[in-house]
């Protein structure tokens, strides 16, 4: 089933999500980024910079599944979600 736009979170939306989720896990930018395979500073300048604009399909993938969150938190319309156990 396909999401409607009105409900796919604006970019700056998504920022704060990102923060949010890498601080409650006691993690930093830095690392999730190299945990997605980019380099330190690529979270850091989407959050601050605001580059790039929205998280490219792939890098919203491995955060979803590094941070284990629906995609959809992450701007994604048809999102990997984790597994409910």
């Amino acid at each position: 089933m396909a999401v409607p736009l009105s409900a796919i979170p604006c970019p700056d939306t998504v920022r704060r999500t990102v923060v949010r989720l890498v601080r409650d896990r006691g993690l930093d930018l830095a690392s999730v980024s190299r945990m997605i395979g980019r380099n330190d500073a690529y979270l850091h300048q989407f959050v601050k910079r605001g580059t790039p604009r929205r998280l490219p399909e792939q890098e919203r993938l491995h955060l979803a599944i590094a941070l284990n969150v629906d995609e959809r938190e992450l701007g994604a319309r048809d999102p990997w979600s984790p597994v409910a156990l």
